[in-house]
């Protein structure tokens, strides 16, 4: 049986334009001052061996990213994080091949399909999975900076542009995990309050906000300290082990270089790709690690400016390749055995 995706799922044509002019903006960038024939002697000096253990932990913190999603979802229902795995995977598949996160959506979907979870608060739910994302990608940036500022292992300063991206996003960051968590605690008057916000736009007054509780009832995981601390834990496993997975490519390379520049360069490429681009994140992830890797390539890593340029090309080229590619095959090899067909209902605030 094939799998049918609907029209929201692929975006209005604005949108997609938007994303390609983002891809395209980025890759000019990533290319810009690339030798292609060093880039493709670099490509040449890589040691496979260390590629199949490097994606074994890959997939290891995307079990743990089902793992933290068993426990936001824990005050709705108990579903094993193995039983997760696989929808967690569609997610992934289907936001490496269709522009402007359509697999969060196709993820909710599979979650209700599955489970019978709402899908309002199933979407809610992966919303929280990126605030600890950022959350935890907020904490790698200020590891990372403060090993550069303190020279660890020959680390040099990190730069203005990390540093000032720390300073804002530990309180924004911050700021929207303690608001999410008053919210999860004060479920009813957080309904009065936004509903009255929203009432107030023109031509909303008298509305009922019937998506409203759905969607708190998602969030609600942070109103537990139990839930809480188990997305904490399991959110710091797997990004633990995405750096380490960088940090194996590196030795691929046979790059010298310090495991906090592999903590800010998967903070640095991860927090970037939420800016316009296309599936998976291409151009806005290449140049954002090869920007990150070329402030200490030169230095603690010993290269000189072409070679390190060509390096960090050939580097990011492959880590990203390794990211997007394997988990979509997977993730669309499960959305095909789930036989998936999203209906548009969800889009029309169904729950």
């Amino acid at each position: 049986m094939s799998v049918r995706l609907p029209a929201w799922a692929t975006g209005s044509a604005a949108r997609l334009a938007l994303g390609l002019g983002g891809s395209t903006a980025f890759l000019v960038l990533f290319l810009r001052n690339a030798d292609f024939h060093q880039v493709g002697r670099a490509f040449t000096e890589v040691s496979a061996w260390w590629i199949g253990p490097a994606l074994v932990v890959y997939f290891a913190g995307i079990a743990a990213r089902a793992w933290r999603w068993h426990w936001l979802l824990l005050h709705i229902q108990h579903i094993a994080w193995w039983r997760l795995f696989p929808i967690v995977a569609i997610g992934f598949g289907v936001n490496n091949v269709l522009p402007l996160r359509a697999g969060e959506l196709v993820r909710a979907h599979v979650l209700y399909q599955r489970h019978e979870i709402s899908r309002l608060s199933g979407l809610s739910s992966i919303f929280m999975t990126r605030v600890y994302d950022g959350l935890m990608l907020t904490f790698f940036l200020v590891i990372g900076v403060i090993m550069s500022l303190i020279g660890f292992q020959g680390m040099n300063d990190a730069g203005d542009e990390l540093t000032g991206a720390m300073a804002f996003l530990v309180f924004g960051i911050t700021g929207a995990f303690l608001v999410f968590g008053a919210i999860a605690r004060r479920p009813a008057d957080a309904e009065r309050v936004i509903g009255r916000i929203l009432s107030r736009l023109p031509g909303q007054a008298g509305r009922e906000w019937t998506w409203l509780p759905p969607l708190i009832t998602g969030m609600s995981a942070q109103a537990n300290r139990r839930q809480v601390i188990g997305a904490l834990v399991a959110s710091l496993i797997a990004w633990t082990l995405e750096a380490l997975m960088y940090w194996m490519v590196g030795q691929a390379f046979n790059l010298d270089l310090p495991f906090p520049v592999y903590l800010l360069v998967a903070a640095a490429a991860n927090l970037l790709i939420t800016a316009p681009s296309t599936a998976g994140g291409v151009g806005p992830f290449e140049w954002a690690t090869k920007a990150t890797l070329l402030i200490w390539l030169p230095t603690v890593g010993g290269l000189g400016i072409e070679d390190a340029e060509a390096t960090a090309v050939a580097f990011a080229a492959i880590l990203h390749g390794l990211v997007i590619i394997p988990i979509s095959f997977v993730g669309l090899l499960a959305l095909w055995v789930f036989q998936v067909s999203p209906q548009r209902r969800l889009m029309r605030g169904e729950s």
